[in-house]
């Protein structure tokens, strides 16, 4: 009797330290945590991607993060970002759309897909709307954005006035942002106050590091518009050399414009800018 109690009790002992060693390990993360995790760690590594241009590796990277988590939001915003570049607009809008359905809310998502409708799919009052639901998240952290997407997109109508007007709130909201400033000077441009477009390009230049595609095929139209072929001379001849195959150098191309031939040894200023005093002495 006293053997067969003792060896039901060590059966039940052994039974419980079993079951207690098929019991989950609540220590670390769970699956879902980890599978969260690494779908905003892929996010990341297709952003990262994408500023160097590695198309290929970017779509591979955020495929992966959706695939992790097919519900992260910031992945489909990604993605349409990425196809929208591409300009795979049925991709594009597909991403935007299905991250639209995650956060229908997101500041940053009615901002993206908003530029990609009027910048891609020129569907400007539609792209319109997209902003102010933006700009109706009072938490959002960057309204100057979204609010000159919608000026841009409002002097892309023709809307002049409404589009300056979106361009000095843009201004107002963050003075140390350099955009509005040039596209203001594009607004002047389009009403043919090229003196006043070459002041705010000026403005613009003295803000920025360095001058990208848009930035030199913009001063290229003012200079055209004054009359100055040195300095559009000047803006073609770096777009040519930093920039050769750019659509904004095929659009200067389609001009019939006699090609500049970019000189690496010669120091040029745009618009006529001062050159910067030496401090050597």
């Amino acid at each position: 009797m006293f053997r067969t109690v003792k060896t039901a009790l060590l059966l039940s002992l052994i039974g419980l330290t079993a079951s207690c060693a098929l019991l989950p390990d609540t220590s670390g993360p769970s699956r879902s945590e980890r599978m969260e995790d690494l779908a905003k760690t892929k996010t990341q590594l297709a952003i990262e991607y994408m500023k160097v241009g590695e198309h290929r590796q970017s779509i591979a990277a955020i495929e992966e993060a959706i695939k992790a988590k097919s519900s992260y939001d910031m992945a489909w915003l990604v993605r349409g970002v990425i196809y929208q570049n591409l300009k795979v607009n049925d991709k594009a809008d597909e991403s935007f759309r299905r991250a639209l359905s995650i956060s229908p809310t997101s500041a940053e998502i009615n901002n993206n897909y908003g530029w990609f409708l009027c910048d891609n799919m020129k569907q400007y009052q539609t792209a319109i709307s997209y902003f102010d639901k933006a700009l109706a998240d009072p938490t959002y952290p960057q309204p100057h954005i979204a609010t000159m997407n919608k000026g841009i997109c409002k002097g892309r109508t023709g809307d002049i006035a409404g589009a300056a007007a979106d361009l000095a709130r843009a201004k107002a909201l963050a003075p140390n942002f350099p955009a509005p400033t040039k596209e203001m000077a594009r607004l002047k441009l389009m009403e043919n106050q090229a003196h006043p477009a070459r002041e705010l390009m000026n403005q613009y230049q003295r803000q920025v590091d360095r001058l990208g595609p848009d930035d030199l095929l913009l001063g290229w139209k003012i200079s055209k518009a004054l009359g100055d072929t040195q300095s559009a001379f000047e803006y073609e001849a770096q777009l040519r050399q930093m920039f050769p195959a750019s659509n904004e150098l095929q659009e200067i191309d389609r001009t019939g414009s006699r090609p500049a031939v970019a000189n690496p040894r010669v120091h040029v200023t745009p618009l006529n800018q001062p050159a910067k005093k030496s401090t050597k002495k």
